[in-house]
């Protein structure tokens, strides 16, 4: 609701503790698998659909505060900018509190894959960064087979004040990404829900529309802006395709502990690199 996510082909991607995409739906639609949740809306008579990361935001904290204590969030992410795509195939799983999307999963377990000599630091943070951006991106897929339009996404919370974590994400995600005026998504909604519940706008959508506004911003980088599609050479770099392919891996393993000690996981990494 703060982030005016009330009608369809704008969907958010909230990058806090937890991560959670989030799209208006129309018409109900259930994912069978259970990994998405779908509930009402608060808009009347429609639906909204949610996947979620539990570990977004986290593991990044978690990286701080056990490898790196008393760093700013900014000098770790411009360190991870100096990093190049793919962290040279160094691999974040983001499963520190189990899993809701798409592994439903409370014994899912994360860690770095891939790990090496070669590896320095900044190859550790980018690689949470991509890994949880791409897990975010699972999510994302998971609400576009539900038949959910989606042409850019509203970022917001504390990962996404980072230019290089949002320009990561229309980097992974392949849409525009932009941001919001204001970042109090849900003190702000709630407010947007008494302006229509006491009549001084009609309706939901309404006083979205009228209050609610996407602001670009510029990459110090590159001097252009961060709404940028994958494949283009921003702040980024450009995301190889052995990315895509080991989130896909990832989902098809599970992701678990015991499938991470397994001879198969380990040759298909090989494969990956």
């Amino acid at each position: 609701m703060g982030n005016g996510i009330v009608e369809v082909r704008i969907v958010s991607c909230t990058l806090g503790t937890s991560g959670v995409v989030f799209a208006h739906m129309e018409h109900v639609a259930y994912d069978p698998a259970g990994r998405v949740h779908t509930f009402c809306h608060s808009v009347r008579d429609k639906w909204h659909v949610m996947g979620v990361t539990q570990g977004a935001g986290l593991s990044l904290q978690w990286f701080r505060n056990q490898l790196a204590p008393g760093a700013e969030y900014d000098a770790l992410t411009a360190e991870a900018a100096t990093a190049p795509a793919g962290a040279q195939g160094l691999f974040w799983l983001p499963y520190l509190m189990g899993e809701r999307t798409p592994h439903l999963d409370v014994t899912a377990r994360g860690g770095w894959i891939g790990i090496t000599a070669r590896h320095q630091r900044a190859d550790l943070i980018r690689a949470i960064i991509e890994g949880v951006s791409y897990s975010q991106r699972d999510c994302l897929d998971i609400v576009e087979e539900l038949g959910v339009p989606v042409a850019s996404v509203r970022a917001s919370g504390g990962g996404a004040r980072s230019p290089f974590w949002r320009q990561l994400l229309a980097d992974i995600f392949n849409k525009k990404v932009v941001t919001l005026e204001t970042q109090e998504g849900s003190a702000y909604g709630a407010a947007l829900l008494a302006l229509a519940g006491t009549g001084e706008y009609a309706s939901v959508p309404e006083v979205c529309r009228a209050t609610i506004r996407e602001v670009d911003f510029d990459c110090a980088a590159t001097g252009r802006s961060c709404v940028l599609r994958q494949g283009v050479s921003g702040v980024s770099g450009t995301v190889p395709r052995s990315k895509i392919r080991v989130r896909n891996a990832g989902r098809a393993l599970g992701c678990g502990k015991r499938l991470v000690r397994s001879a198969p996981f380990r040759s298909r990494l090989g494969k990956l690199s």
